[in-house]
């Protein structure tokens, strides 16, 4: 028993506060896979955006992106498309949070996952408040105020989730639908 209760507490006064709240949902695969459950095929594609392009993306989503590189992941069935998947590595408050936007082929928000959040899970959205963005597109309503509802206590949750889906339907706007890749 004490040896149990030394281990408790050496955990406890090693671990940050982040470690103890953060969560992984989904690895990496097993979120690509859930993105296209019925794929045969699901390619990786790794795009590098011009400045340009860079540019175009950042008015359009109305946010900075991080880098030129973008990966994107194509769900396949048959050969037909199913939509494209793109996961966003991102800062809440002062820690990161992993999510994943799934697009159908025209384009529309099919669904969005939290892939990790290690942000307190007070401040984690629930299901029901993701499900705003199914069919959405990029419209300047898309934000918090406008067609997405905030979230009590979570503002920079919803404005950061919201900023990634903005950032990934506007990578569709200039890599897809103007057929720049």
């Amino acid at each position: 028993m004490r040896v149990l209760t030394v281990l408790v507490l050496i955990v406890l006064v090693f671990a940050s506060p982040a470690d103890l709240n953060a969560k992984v949902f989904y690895a990496k695969e097993e979120a690509i896979r859930a993105a296209f459950p019925e794929a045969d095929a699901i390619e990786k594609q790794t795009l590098f955006l011009t400045d340009d392009q860079k540019k175009q993306v950042e008015t359009l989503a109305r946010t900075q992106l991080d880098s030129n590189l973008v990966t994107m992941y194509v769900g396949r069935r048959g050969g037909k498309l199913l939509g494209y998947a793109v996961i966003d590595m991102h800062t809440v408050r002062t820690l990161p949070e992993a999510v994943m936007v799934v697009l159908s082929p025209d384009g529309r928000v099919a669904s969005t996952l939290i892939l990790a959040f290690y942000e307190p899970l007070d401040y984690l959205p629930p299901e029901r408040w993701l499900k705003q963005f199914d069919q959405a597109r990029l419209t300047p309503d898309l934000r918090v105020g406008g067609r997405i509802a905030g979230i009590t206590g979570a503002t920079l949750t919803a404005r950061a989730m919201t900023e990634s889906v903005r950032k990934v339907l506007a990578l569709y706007q200039v890599l897809i639908a103007k057929g720049e890749r």
